[in-house]
């Protein structure tokens, strides 16, 4: 739902998604969206009379679920309750905002609704921008406070599962830390920037003036060889073992994998149909040999519109399901390290490479609008080629290189 809508919450979502009302007031009433794998939402509903919508309803915090309250962002039910009493919205609905955590949070409501990957969005705002920097106040946003929150973000121990955190004590600690730095940067910049497109925001961008970490990408990504696959997917049990054959046969995310239903695979064309990717649009992979019996064999008199990947209980996998399972068959086959099931992805960007492929054509198999993200990481593994060219196309003199060398030591 975007920021300021003003459409009733009865949209096509499961009854558990749709926002539950609790009457505050006359014309006033508190709202709460559960999200299935992540904090619920917290929205005010006011009525105004107006046509054609008589309703104002607005998103503006996330409810305590996950994490504690900081005030701003994250409201407890009785802080949520004591904004939606005070809550304006003759003023809202021009657009106020005052805090870095109402930015986020409005930001939040929309990316929900437009983009695929709002789980690890939002962990990323809870866990390294709202409780540092969630309560300051737009008019003291300056690039110096954000470069400070950036820095003291790197510096920061990483945080676990569990509660625990680990100090960044290693060279490669402290490049991953100021790796989730650039990450949170860009995100806080993605929010105040369509905040600031929207008008919600006025004055001097200061984001702008705050540049991210360089040279601390990782160059080079883990990935398995012939042998340590083949060994991989010998050990994977029947039900997992379709999931990683799918996984290196096309170098799809797992979530795009597990969505996939029969109408999906097109033999004739030898195409696999990605309905939504990570970035929102579709997209085809194109099937090798292999992997088009593979698929073909899958689809034979099944129901269009049935789920390819199932458990074995008949179950759709859903998320996180395939870690330990992921982890049982790198101790199994005896792969170390180990490798998650997203690793996958990147041993089929590296054997296409190495295989001959282009970096244009593997941009579009990954579903990437540029080859900027593989030429970061997979580049070096495309320079094959510049070898067989050099044997081809290189300047030859035709002269004898001994006869040079010999007539070389006559001189001295």
């Amino acid at each position: 739902m975007s920021a300021f809508s003003t459409r009733t919450s009865r949209r096509k979502l499961p009854r558990s998604q749709r926002i539950r009302w609790t009457k505050l007031a006359r014309g006033r009433a508190l709202g709460y969206r559960r999200s299935s794998n992540d904090a619920g939402t917290w929205y005010v509903r006011v009525y105004t009379g107006r046509k054609p919508s008589p309703y104002q309803i607005q998103s503006f915090a996330t409810a305590d679920d996950l994490v504690p309250s900081d005030g701003s962002a994250v409201l407890t039910y009785g802080e949520a309750t004591k904004e939606a009493l005070a809550w304006d919205y003759h003023g809202r609905q021009r657009g106020q905002v005052h805090t870095v955590g109402e930015v986020v949070a409005q930001y939040l409501a929309w990316y929900q609704e437009h983009r695929k990957d709002y789980q690890r969005r939002s962990q990323l705002f809870r866990a390294n921008v709202l409780p540092l920097i969630g309560q300051l106040e737009l008019t003291k946003l300056s690039a110096r406070e954000l470069r400070s929150w950036h820095e003291a973000l790197a510096r920061s121990p990483a945080k676990l599962r569990g509660g625990q955190t680990r100090p960044a004590r290693t060279e490669e600690q402290r490049r991953a830390r100021k790796v989730t730095a650039n990450r949170a940067l860009s995100a806080l910049k993605a929010a105040l920037n369509r905040a600031w497109g929207d008008g919600l925001i006025t004055g001097e961008r200061a984001w702008d003036k705050v540049k991210p970490f360089r040279d601390v990408e990782a160059s080079r990504l883990r990935y398995l060889d012939g042998n340590e696959l083949r060994r991989l997917v010998n050990t994977c049990e029947g039900d997992f073992r379709l999931l990683v054959r799918a996984a290196i046969y096309t170098g799809a995310r797992y979530s795009e994998i597990c969505a996939l239903e029969a109408r999906d695979v097109n033999i004739d064309a030898k195409v696999v149909s990605i309905a939504k990717s990570k970035s929102g649009l579709p997209r085809n992979i194109f099937l090798g040999v292999e992997a088009l019996r593979f698929f073909e064999r899958l689809t034979v008199g099944v129901s269009p519109r049935s789920r390819l990947f199932k458990r074995a209980d008949g179950l759709p996998w859903g998320r996180n399901h395939q870690s330990r399972r992921m982890a049982k068959a790198c101790r199994d086959a005896e792969i170390d390290p180990p490798v998650g099931f997203h690793q996958l992805r990147h041993t089929y960007a590296s054997e296409y490479l190495m295989n001959g492929g282009s970096l244009v054509a593997l941009a579009k198999q990954l579903g990437h609008s540029t080859t900027r993200m593989v030429e970061r990481h997979y580049g070096h593994l495309a320079d094959s080629w510049r070898a067989e060219e050099a044997d081809l196309y290189a300047p030859r003199l035709g002269l004898d290189d001994g006869a040079d060398v010999a007539s070389m030591q006559l001189r001295r």
